[in-house]
């Protein structure tokens, strides 16, 4: 999805309206028969305090800040894996088990410095005493112990590497990975019998069920949406926005946007929809189906139901749905508005 589409954007009215075109100044006469003939469907147009101003397509993903990987401290071979996608599983469970000469090696070279620093300890203690009896240089006592501090360091380091991301080991040159945080698991990236490198990811896992869509914003709506806003899934939950990108991506011209939906909204991970963008409404607005927005010369109105016919009303059109838009215009109380046969409508003023 590289391509966004929005289907929402405030259309400023001309100063002067009735010098776009002669139409706006007239009504259309037509009796209820003909209105019956053309089948024209007639909806109220509703007071409204909310409106849509951007529709688009986003993609469910786990929230980001919940996913953490457990990775293999050591390169080697995966002997086993103990765990599978979807399962729960708790902090410090076994994940998957590795057989590593890394692990071999890093043994053995804390080993041999562990060795090393009794022979340097040996070797200080023993130029210590000797400089107290004047024997020796106090500065090479001093080089002796630095040495001794040296090597501790190398160990330190080694011991480090070896608990490195909370593996235990059991059996020589085998490991296991463990689960570092409770949660669920969303994917092994290893089978058994597969080679492994140091650091790579084995086993990914999601900490909580919390999810957000993402989706590319427009740069002419970046300064209009801020974190906060509701939004609506077609046929699914409410949510909120999260963020909204500071920058543009330099092919699809838009920015990131992040929305967090509720934990039981029965979304899934990598599932397509599509959502909503909802804010308040100015004052007068009314709710009118999508279908009953006609636009004549350039200028965007409604047929508005009157005693002889329709009067073609101007509005400004401040957000709209598949199904709904919110205008702004002068309307009647109770107002009603042609939702449907509007071509002909249109066909008909004309000719007038």
């Amino acid at each position: 999805m590289r391509r966004a589409w929005i289907l929402a954007a405030a259309v400023s009215l001309p100063a002067a309206v009735g010098a776009t075109s002669h139409v706006w100044a007239r009504d259309l006469a037509l009796s209820p028969t003909q209105i019956e003939r053309m089948a024209i469907k007639i909806e109220p147009a509703v007071p409204t305090a909310e409106q849509i101003i951007a529709l688009m397509p986003g993609t469910v993903v786990p929230a980001l800040n919940a996913r953490i990987v457990a990775a293999a401290p050591f390169g080697g071979t995966v002997t086993q894996i103990h765990v599978l996608p979807g399962q729960r599983i708790a902090k410090g469970q076994a994940l998957a088990t590795i057989s590593s000469r890394e692990l071999l090696e890093a043994a053995s070279n804390l080993a041999q410095a562990e060795a090393e620093l009794q022979a340097a300890e040996a070797v200080a203690r023993r130029r210590r005493d000797l400089a107290k009896k004047n024997i020796q240089s106090p500065t090479m006592a001093e080089e002796a112990e630095a040495q001794v501090g040296k090597i501790q360091a190398v160990i330190e380091q080694h011991r480090r590497t070896l608990v490195l991301g909370g593996i235990s080991s059991t059996d020589v040159g085998n490991y296991t990975i463990n689960a570092p945080e409770a949660g669920r698991v969303v994917e092994a990236s290893v089978l058994p019998g597969d080679k492994i490198e140091t650091m790579a990811p084995a086993v990914t896992i999601d900490t909580n069920d919390e999810l957000w869509i993402e989706a590319q914003l427009p740069a002419h709506l970046v300064s209009r949406i801020t974190p906060g806003d509701r939004i609506k899934v077609t046929d699914g939950p409410e949510g909120k926005v999260v963020s909204v990108g500071g920058s543009l991506d330099k092919l699809t011209r838009s920015a990131k946007l992040i929305v967090s939906v509720p934990l039981d909204s029965g979304l899934l991970p990598g599932q397509m929809v599509t959502l909503s963008i909802i804010q308040k409404a100015v004052t007068g607005a009314r709710s009118v189906p999508a279908s009953a927005v006609s636009r004549i010369n350039a200028v965007e109105g409604v047929f508005v139901r009157n005693e002889t016919g329709f009067t073609l009303v101007p509005v400004e059109v401040a957000g709209r749905s598949p199904a709904a838009a919110t205008v702004v215009g002068h309307f009647p109380e109770g107002a009603l508005v042609a939702a449907s046969g509007l071509p002909q409508l249109e066909q008909m003023l004309g000719a007038e």
